[in-house]
């Protein structure tokens, strides 16, 4: 996963799917406990203008750089990933 100045680009093994800057509606971040081990995961969010989205997971390369290029791009506060907790929500980091 990477961010440049086109877009968020996740790279999968069959290609790479590019999000254009112009169609993301919004991009946000938020945690979750995994049962039955409460297992915590941090994963991505990326709302398109037609109102479809994709979730990126921490589990992608580039993951949390990729987070804090996106909130820089917005001017956003990049929250603490590493403290993210489900009580915390939905944390929009773009626009």
């Amino acid at each position: 996963m990477f961010v440049d100045d086109i877009g968020i680009n996740l790279v999968y093994t069959a290609g790479t799917a590019l999000y254009r800057w112009p169609e993301i509606a919004n991009v946000s971040v938020q945690a979750w406990l995994l049962p039955p081990e409460n297992q915590r995961f941090v994963e991505l969010d990326i709302s398109h203008v037609s109102g479809e989205f994709v979730t990126a997971s921490e589990l992608f390369e580039g993951f949390y750089e990729a987070v804090a290029v996106v909130a820089a791009q917005a001017g956003a506060r990049l929250p603490d990933l590493s403290t993210l907790d489900p009580s915390d929500g939905v944390v929009q980091i773009y626009p």
